[in-house]
């Protein structure tokens, strides 16, 4: 079975080591030596590499003593993540040239539904490639391309060609184009994941695909269904241009490896009140939440969870829906060196009454200590009053 609608044509444009290329633009002294970019400290770890210090073995999450040893020329710099999001926005906004529905999910990544506009810019692969070359002549950057049907496809094939070519799947062929893939090519199918499916003797998509909906139920629950879906090329997500990102994500890394529970759930308390503060302000309701933790021995777990509605206008209520999620990642005796919560899947937040009147109080008595808390923190700045638990160090 393919994706269910074969009439749209959606583009994606990847830039590789966005960061990395956009610090060697604007400091031409660097030449062509290997780059990594990494907060200063002790724990730090590589966040973003170049095309050079890549073919040293380097890669994103290393720790930088380690990146050091296999490049004694490496060059650091702290990377600087208001200029990355301002030069990525300038794109976005760049791209509407061509289609009104851009949009930039993270910095580097760009979708673009061009459906429609054969009759300006000429067939969907002409018009990809016309993106390709404004990229690269205009902000001096190189992207690989997908067009598809769909994004998931369109992103998949993005990935299987080199920096300034076309991958370009047409309509019916996702089938076939996905099928003698790793499954480690689909979006979050990462190396556990992918170590899970092996044990079931699954390493292609194609073997993925042909399971029925239920088959890793057992093992995966609902993320099972997404896995088997994704890998048949089903992806009915529209390209949505907004002016606000499409996640949130607030994420720490200790400057010491941690292993003590109530230090790391204080930690993850301030991650949520961050994030619940974030979006009151901004007035945006997330559908979705994702929780991801980095052991210090390099073991990543990640899990994600549905946010009931009206919960981020509460941080207790927040952390409660979170917590679950983090006590069944949280199960090695390791200690922890970073977690990152993501929050996603955004709408208006439209009111509505409760069915149940019980839960319209609780919810108002909730809402009216976490206003006054804002309130506060508004007039007297964000560490004037915070919860016990918050204060754990």
């Amino acid at each position: 079975m393919g994706p269910p609608d074969d009439s749209r044509n959606i583009a994606c444009l990847d830039v590789p080591d966005f960061c990395a290329s956009l610090e060697e633009l604007r400091r031409p002294e660097l030449g062509k030596c290997a780059l990594v970019l990494a907060e200063p400290g002790p724990r730090a770890v590589v966040q973003g590499v170049n095309s050079a210090a890549r073919s040293e073995g380097i890669r994103e999450g290393m720790p930088l003593h380690h990146a050091r040893r296999l490049c004694r020329s490496l060059r650091v710099l702290p990377p600087d993540f208001r200029f990355y999001r301002e030069q990525h926005r300038a794109i976005v906004d760049a791209l509407d040239r061509f289609s009104p529905l851009v949009e930039g999910p993270s910095t580097g990544h760009y979708f673009v539904d061009i459906t429609g506009t054969e009759r300006l810019f000429g067939p969907g692969p002409d018009t990809a490639c016309r993106m390709e070359r404004f990229l690269a002549s205009e902000r001096r950057l190189h992207a690989r391309i997908g067009l598809a049907a769909n994004r998931l496809v369109s992103r998949v094939a993005a990935t299987c060609v080199p920096t300034g070519d076309l991958g370009c799947i047409f309509p019916g062929a996702e089938t076939s184009f996905l099928e003698p893939l790793p499954v480690t090519s689909l979006p979050g199918v990462g190396i556990k994941t992918a170590s899970r499916l092996a044990d079931f003797n699954i390493q292609r998509v194609g073997q993925l695909a042909g399971l029925p909906p239920e088959a890793l139920a057992s093992v995966f629950g609902n993320t099972g269904h997404r896995l088997i879906r994704i890998a048949r090329g089903i992806d009915p997500t529209p390209v949505l241009p907004s002016r606000h990102p499409s996640r949130l994500s607030i994420v720490r890394t200790l400057d010491r490896d941690e292993i003590d529970r109530d230090r790391l759930e204080s930690l993850l308390f301030r991650q949520v009140e961050e994030a619940g503060w974030s979006l009151r302000c901004h007035n945006r309701l997330p559908g979705r939440f994702s929780l991801e933790i980095r052991y210090a021995d390099g073991v990543t777990v990640q899990r994600e969870g549905p946010l009931p509605p009206f919960t981020v206008q509460v941080d207790q209520r927040l952390f409660r829906t979170v917590f679950p999620v983090f006590r069944k990642l949280f199960n090695r005796r390791v200690a922890v060196r970073r977690m990152a919560l993501e929050l996603y899947d955004f709408s208006m937040p439209l009111r509505q009454m409760s069915l149940f009147p019980w839960e319209e109080t609780s919810l108002r008595g909730d809402r009216s200590i976490q206003n006054a808390l804002d309130g506060i923190r508004l007039r007297f700045g964000r560490n004037a009053i915070q919860w016990g638990r918050s204060l754990w160090r």
